[in-house]
This record gives C-alpha cells, sequence and structure tokens, in this order.
C-alpha cells in the first residue's frame, strides 16, 4: 500500500513538473504564435479587470467623499445654517471629471503592467536566440562543443534549439570518427609509403654497388620510382594539412602577429631563391605594424606557397612582388608577377585540390599550393582572389585585421 502511494506521490509530482506539463500540452499549444496569443488574451483581461477594478475603487472614493459634503450639508439646511438648497448638487461635469481621471489612471497602470511584460517576454526570447546565434558561431569556428542547453521542446524557439543541439552532437561525432578515420589513414598508408621509398632507396644503393653492372634503363626507372614514392608522400602529407586546416581545429593556436613580419620572414628566404631562377623578387612592406589574429606557421606557408607558384609558373628574367598593407579593417596581401598569367576560365578551377593550369609540365608542381592558401584565408575569415597584371597574376589575400 505504502509503495501504491508513493508511485502515485511521484506520477502526480512528474505530471507537474516542466517536462510533464510540455508532454500534456496539445500540439497547437507548442507554437510560440499561440502561446504569445493566449499570453496576450490573459494580458487583456487582466488588464480589463484592473481598470474596471481601479476605476471603480477611485469612482467609489470621489462619490464617497461627495456623498459626505451632501450629507453635511443636508445637516446645515436642517439645523437652520444654512437655507441655500442646491438643485443640483452633484454636477455633470465633475462626474465626468472623475471617470476620465480614474479611466487615465487605470489605463497608465495597465501600461505599464503590459510594456513590463513585453518587455519581460523580449528579453527572454532575445537572449534564447543569442545563445543560438553564440552557438552556431562557434561550431563555425571549429568549437563543436557548445550547446543551447535547452532540454524541453515547449515552443518553437525551444524545438530550434534542441535541434540544434542533437545537429551538433552528430556532427562532434561524426568529425570525431573522421578524424579517427584520417588518423588510421594515415598510419595504415604513410607507413607502406615510407617503407616503399626507403626499399627503392636500399636497392639503389645495392645496385650502384653490385659487381656487375645495371643497365641505364634499370636506374632510370630506379630513379623515376624513387620520384614518384616522394611525390606521392608530399601529396599525401599536404592534402591531410588542408583538411586539418579546413577543419577548424588550427584556430586554438591563433595570437595575435604582424603580417609585416611574415613578409619579412618570407622574403628573407625567397629573394635568394629568385635570384638562382634569374629572376628578381620586389618586397613592399608597410612601416606601421598589421595586426591580426591568426597562426604565424599558417600564414608563412601560404605566402611561400604564392611565391613558388609564381617561380614555377614565370619564365627567366620575370619580377615578381610581394607587398602588404590595410585597408580600413582589413589587412592584404599581394603577390604580383609579370610572367603569362592565366585565362578566365580557369582563375577558379586553380582552387580546386590537384589541378593544374598546364597540366604537361613535369616542374614538380603538386596542383594544392592555392588550395592550401585558399584554406588558409578561409580559416582566418579572409578571401583570396586572382586580377590580371597586365601581363602576369597577381593573388590578394584579405584578412580581418584586429580592431584598433
Amino acid at each position: 500500500m505504502r509503495n501504491s502511494l508513493d508511485a502515485s506521490k511521484k506520477r502526480i509530482r512528474a505530471a507537474f513538473s516542466r517536462g510533464g506539463l510540455i508532454k500534456c500540452m496539445p500540439a497547437w499549444m507548442k507554437s510560440s504564435a499561440a502561446q504569445q496569443g493566449l499570453m496576450f488574451g490573459v494580458v487583456l483581461i487582466f488588464s480589463l479587470v484592473l481598470m474596471a477594478s481601479v476605476t471603480l475603487v477611485y469612482v467609489d472614493y470621489e462619490l464617497g467623499n461627495q456623498n459626505k459634503e451632501i450629507v453635511k450639508e443636508s445637516r446645515e439646511l436642517v439645523q437652520g445654517q444654512n437655507k441655500k438648497i442646491d438643485d443640483d448638487p452633484i454636477e455633470d461635469d465633475e462626474i465626468m471629471a472623475v471617470l476620465t481621471t480614474g479611466f487615465v489612471l487605470s489605463g497608465l497602470l495597465v501600461s505599464l503592467l503590459t510594456g513590463v511584460i513585453v518587455t519581460a517576454l523580449s528579453r527572454h526570447s532575445q537572449k534564447r536566440i543569442s545563445r543560438i546565434e553564440y552557438v552556431l558561431n562557434s561550431a563555425a569556428d571549429g568549437d563543436l562543443s557548445v550547446r543551447t542547453g535547452e532540454r524541453h521542446t515547449y515552443n518553437d524557439l525551444a524545438r530550434i534549439s534542441v535541434s540544434v543541439d542533437e545537429m551538433l552532437s552528430r556532427l562532434e561525432g561524426s568529425v570525431a570518427a573522421m578524424s579517427d578515420i584520417s588518423a588510421n589513414i594515415a598510419h595504415e598508408l604513410k607507413t607502406p609509403i615510407t617503407r616503399l621509398r626507403h626499399n627503392l632507396l636500399t636497392l639503389r644503393d645495392e645496385a650502384e654497388s653490385a659487381p656487375e653492372q645495371h643497365s641505364e634503363a634499370f636506374l632510370d626507372e630506379l630513379d623515376h620510382a624513387l620520384e614518384d614514392s616522394q611525390r606521392l608522400a608530399s601529396i599525401f602529407d599536404a592534402l591531410l594539412r588542408i583538411s586539418q586546416i579546413e577543419s577548424g581545429a588550427r584556430r586554438s593556436r591563433f595570437t595575435e602577429i604582424d603580417v609585416a613580419k611574415v613578409i619579412d620572414t618570407v622574403a628573407e628566404i625567397y629573394i635568394d631563391v629568385a635570384e638562382d631562377a634569374n629572376m628578381t623578387l620586389k618586397v613592399n612592406v608597410a612601416d606601421a605594424p598589421l595586426l591580426l589574429q591568426g597562426d604565424r606557421e599558417l600564414l608563412i606557408q601560404q605566402v611561400a606557397n604564392l611565391i613558388e607558384n609564381a617561380l614555377r609558373y614565370c619564365p627567366p628574367g620575370s619580377d615578381i612582388t610581394l607587398g602588404c598593407g590595410r585597408d580600413n579593417n582589413d589587412v592584404w596581401i599581394t603577390v604580383d608577377d609579370n610572367g603569362p598569367g592565366i585565362s578566365e576560365s580557369e582563375k577558379e578551377r586553380v582552387f580546386e585540390r590537384l589541378y593544374r593550369v598546364d597540366k604537361s609540365r613535369t616542374d614538380g608542381g603538386l596542383g594544392l599550393g592555392l588550395s592550401l592558401a585558399k584554406a588558409v584565408a578561409g580559416l582566418h575569415h579572409g578571401t583570396i582572389t586572382l586580377h590580371d597584371c597586365h601581363p602576369g597574376l597577381g593573388v590578394k589575400v584579405t584578412l580581418p585585421a584586429v580592431e584598433e
């Protein structure tokens, strides 16, 4: 008997708890519009009752005062103290003034109450919308662990919040699974590729030291196999790096950096490289610091890839210009050359992975330089565009600067 009573109490508490009440609500009651309509209906009824009550109390008070005056005058008249009889003891203007004042007071109270209720509801809804916006922005920045914290679907915003949380939970699980798969692929493929290259190097050394001289064709094929294994390893590393950048995981390493110093670092390395290739690298760096929140290592690699791209496709004697500056709230980096450039139809395709403008070239390019540069720009919430230099090609990277 005692157990059945305890179970009944638990069911009653569950029914009257927030979750229990939500489950008992009909479907049309779980709409924000319906809930707001009901709320305003309740406020309207309460306002009418309040107006009537305030008006009644005020009018009753004023009429009571006038009634006391009438009683006082009547007593004075009976006692002979006053012989003047007022034919209209309660004037119409006074009645209208009393009623008007009562309605005005009650109207002010109702307006104040309604304003407080509407403001509270609006702030509550706006707070939840801001929370959803913050969660979505954080997820876009790569943080998939944030949640709105909503548990009950009692209206539209609550349902959206719960759906966002469920979506992020599934997405976080998928990303984690993909990361595990990528790590397994990296482990399973990189090891045999490295072993293959090691075996080829060993075979090349044995071929050179063998007592019997191998044919030139055999040695050439062995060298080609070594080059292909190195190229395969480089492509594999570059693709994994681009995937890591696009996942947003590197944003946790962002610090405040000066883009001018990044340009100086890259210029120190590639001025000599350009001279060796019979080209000229010119550098235009702003005097003032160009600060932004970013990953210094990735920005250096981005600029280096753009310069290597120009060095690879420009003929000897070409000029390459590396520059940086600031426009309003953006920091920009440019790499311009006076080489052959590319056609309009290929300006979008060059950002695709493994795409190469001249597929007949065998200069060792992987077709991933601009793909990685675009991924780095996207990680920093920036953009990368191509433009003609007449002649030549220009690349401009625009990144959001630190607010001054």
